[in-house]
This record gives C-alpha cells, sequence and structure tokens, in this order.
C-alpha cells in the first residue's frame, strides 16, 4: 500500500485548502507536508478524516488497496448486509483460496466473509471463531479498523451461538470500543458502520441488555439521519422499540415501533411489516423471529 502525495495535493487544490487548512484539527501542517512531497503515509486515522476532508475514497490518494477481487467482495459483502447468506456463501466458493487470494488485504477479507459463512450458513461457531481470529490479528498489525469493528461482532455472534455469554460481551465490548473511534469516509463503510451497530444492538437484546441495545441503535440512528440515509432506519426503530419495551417504556416503545411499521412501508421491508403487524395497543414480544445472527 502506497500513498499517492501527489494525488492528496491535487484534491487539496481543487478545494482551495492550503496545507495549514487541510491539517486543521487533524494532524500537523508539516505532516500533510511530508504526505504530499514525500508520499508518507500517517496512521490510518489521519487518512481516513483526510479523506472526508477531501471528499475522496481511500483510493483516490492509495495505491495498492484494491485487487481484482474487488467487484467479487463487493457482491459477497451486498449479501451479507441484506441477509442473503446461501448467496454470500455460494460467491465466496468461486474465490479461488490458493491462486486468487494473494494479498494480506485479499486474505482478511476472505476470512472475514468465510467466517460469516460459517457462522450463518454451515451454523459451525468454531469454524467461525477460527476465521475471525485471523481477521483479528491481521486488523490489529495492518490497522484496519473496519475489520476489526466487524471481526469482534463476527467473534460476539459465534460465542453467542455457543451459549458463551461472558466471551460475547466481551467481543461486544471490543467492537464498541474500536466504533468510538472509527471515521467512516465512504457510502460502504457508512453501511458496514451502521450494520455494526445494529448488529451489536440485537446481540445485546439476546443478552437482556436492553440499555446497551439502546446506546448502540440511537448512535446507528444519529448517523443515519445524520447522512439523510434509510439505510437500516426501519429495524434500527424495531430495535430501539424492544430494547424501551424491556426497559418498561410502554409509551416510547410504541411509538418507536410505529415508526418502524411506516417506514417499513416505504422501504418495502415485507418481513419487518409481518413481524409488525400488531394493533396500536399492542407490543411484540422479543423473539428469534427479529433479524439478527441467533
Amino acid at each position: 500500500m502506497r500513498l499517492l502525495g501527489s494525488k492528496v495535493k491535487q484534491y487539496r487544490k481543487q478545494k482551495n485548502l492550503s496545507q495549514q487548512e487541510l491539517a486543521d484539527g487533524i494532524c500537523t501542517q508539516a505532516t500533510v507536508s511530508l504526505m504530499e512531497k514525500k508520499d508518507k503515509i500517517p496512521s490510518i486515522k489521519i487518512i481516513l478524516q483526510v479523506c472526508r476532508r477531501l471528499n475522496v475514497s481511500l483510493g483516490d490518494i492509495l495505491a495498492g488497496v484494491g485487487s481484482g477481487l474487488d467487484e467479487q467482495f463487493d457482491a459477497i459483502c451486498l449479501d451479507l448486509r441484506q441477509d442473503k447468506y446461501t448467496e454470500m456463501a455460494a460467491r465466496l466458493d468461486q474465490v479461488d483460496v490458493s491462486t486468487e487470494v494473494a494479498s494480506a488485504f485479499d486474505r482478511e477479507r476472505y476470512h472475514y466473509y468465510r467466517g460469516f459463512a460459517e457462522l450463518t450458513v454451515e451454523q459451525r461457531p468454531d469454524e467461525a471463531i477460527f476465521h475471525f481470529n485471523l481477521v483479528l490479528r491481521r486488523s490489529f498489525h495492518m490497522a484496519w479498523d473496519l475489520y476489526a469493528i466487524i471481526g469482534n461482532v463476527g467473534m460476539a455472534s459465534a460465542y453467542l451461538m455457543r451459549q458463551d455469554r461472558d466471551q460475547a460481551r466481551y467481543y461486544l465490548g471490543e467492537a464498541t470500543s474500536y466504533l468510538t473511534n472509527f471515521e467512516w469516509h465512504d457510502e460502504s463503510s457508512f453501511q458496514r458502520l451502521v450494520w455494526a451497530r445494529y448488529q451489536i444492538a440485537l446481540m445485546y437484546l439476546k443478552l437482556e441488555q436492553p440499555q446497551q441495545a439502546l446506546t448502540n441503535v440511537e448512535a446507528a440512528l444519529r448517523v443515519v439521519k445524520h447522512r439523510a440515509s434509510l439505510y437500516l432506519i426501519d429495524v434500527l426503530y424495531e430495535v430501539k422499540g424492544l430494547g424501551e419495551q424491556a426497559l418498561l417504556a410502554r409509551t416510547a416503545a410504541k411509538r418507536s415501533l410505529m415508526i418502524a411499521k411506516t417506514l417499513a412501508l416505504v422501504t418495502h421491508n415485507q418481513a419487518l411489516q409481518k413481524r409488525l403487524n400488531v394493533t396500536t395497543d399492542d407490543l411484540p414480544v422479543w423473539s428469534d423471529q427479529v433479524n439478527g445472527f441467533s
């Protein structure tokens, strides 16, 4: 992976920013100068913040980030976020690990998705834990915070499937700590951030910790509203209502679930419409019908 300093300079000038203005609140002016003149890569957090200020993606200023597998992994990622687990596993089986998965970044992506395939399709939490462990080890060395977040979410899901609640709580805490500092820079990372918060909230409900569930779902809703997006907003309000219901906040729960029901009509989410097909005087009971990993 190599920084394209000339590109950083080009995008900065297009924004009519001085080096000091680009650096303000992110790093020093000297750091920006080293990026542009010496192609020096600072921390991934600084890179992400610079990308966000310049309104560019990592691929615009870094060489060697992607590979010929980008299109396949993007399709696999979309399947995962849309709960199309069988399709995700089928696409993953088409990837030749021995010849196609060559770079460290591709290996990390492969094990990340293979872990979820083992968890959701094969129902083998031990195999999932093996793959997620590989993701986490590489994440710490490569500083790819996004994969550290999702890797920890996967580990928590696997341990919850094994009924090991203490380990599930540990990895949920790890994922949450990464989310606190994570900077999304494009639509893909924004959606993964929201998806991770959603999955964490679901698991906290299953662990009978509704306040933690609400903390995560409200954080996700703030990001979604700030971006004026509809991504997962209907099911986020569903989980919000279920968390409020568990805390005996009946009025708030009814309001959140009515919002979820209205949004489900807008997003054409038939599964959610079916789950919330109740009268305004009734509240649904938390069950495994709610989307997420059991």
